[in-house]
């Protein structure tokens, strides 16, 4: 029996991550939900602190894609059309954090360009965000950075932006043979706590302890069966942006 340490939405908090990795068990497999990156302080950091994970550790660490990831893709794809955007959404707080290790001039020069200089001063870690999964199935359980379409019984109709972006998902049965564990959603927006939500019949469970507002980075410890094995968190006082 596979069981899996879960992770989601750390936003570029790289004390709280280490310290939910510390309750890994080297012998499980990895999974980390997406938004690694923005809002925070240290996203390089953690993307870098992942790239570590996954040489030493190979397949047995897996991260999926998020939607902060997917706006970095779009940004580094189209700089000119979709700086902004990423920008506004966090995107800011991680490209000054990549700044330190780029050209003095890179804040002056246009989008195209400092597109340019973040590709090839950091191609392994654009590597590992853009190979990443939409999503992950292993056993029982359905691992989403954001859910899924839950109007159907079955995945297949599901695009692959919904995976990153749906909303409220959770709110309608959960008719497919898996188990979600998702991200994306801050589940104080769920049950009122930063604490990992668990749906009535334990179809859904949101993990998303919205790290880059409460300081609270949330793991989950869970059988390819579904069953939670244990919870884990850590807290760190609230930042102050």
């Amino acid at each position: 029996m596979k069981n899996i340490f879960v992770v989601s939405d750390i936003h570029g908090h790289y004390d709280q991550f280490v310290q939910v990795l510390s309750f890994w068990d080297k012998k499980d497999t990895l999974v980390i939900l997406g938004d690694l990156i923005d809002r925070g302080p240290q996203s390089l950091q953690v993307i870098q602190k992942v790239l570590a994970l996954k040489d030493e550790f190979g397949d047995q660490v897996i991260v999926c894609l998020g939607n902060h990831e997917d706006m970095f893709i779009d940004y580094l794809n189209f700089p000119d059309i979709k700086q902004d955007r990423f920008f506004k959404n966090g995107g800011l707080d991680t490209i000054r954090n990549f700044q330190a290790q780029l050209p003095n001039d890179f804040m002056t020069v246009n989008p195209v360009m400092q597109v340019e200089m973040i590709k090839e001063k950091y191609a392994r870690e654009i590597s590992m965000i853009t190979t990443s999964k939409i999503f992950v199935i292993i056993g029982n359980v359905l691992f989403t950075h954001a859910g899924f379409d839950s109007n159907f019984e079955t995945i297949d109709n599901t695009s692959a932006e919904d995976f990153l972006w749906i909303r409220k998902h959770y709110l309608t049965q959960n008719r497919t043979p898996y188990i979600n564990v998702f991200g994306h959603t801050p589940v104080h927006l769920i049950h009122d706590s930063s604490d990992v939500w668990v749906s009535e019949d334990a179809k859904y469970i949101g993990i998303d302890g919205g790290c880059y507002m409460t300081g609270q980075l949330n793991a989950l410890h869970i059988s390819e069966a579904g069953e939670i094995l244990n919870i884990y968190k850590s807290v760190i006082d609230p930042p102050n942006n």
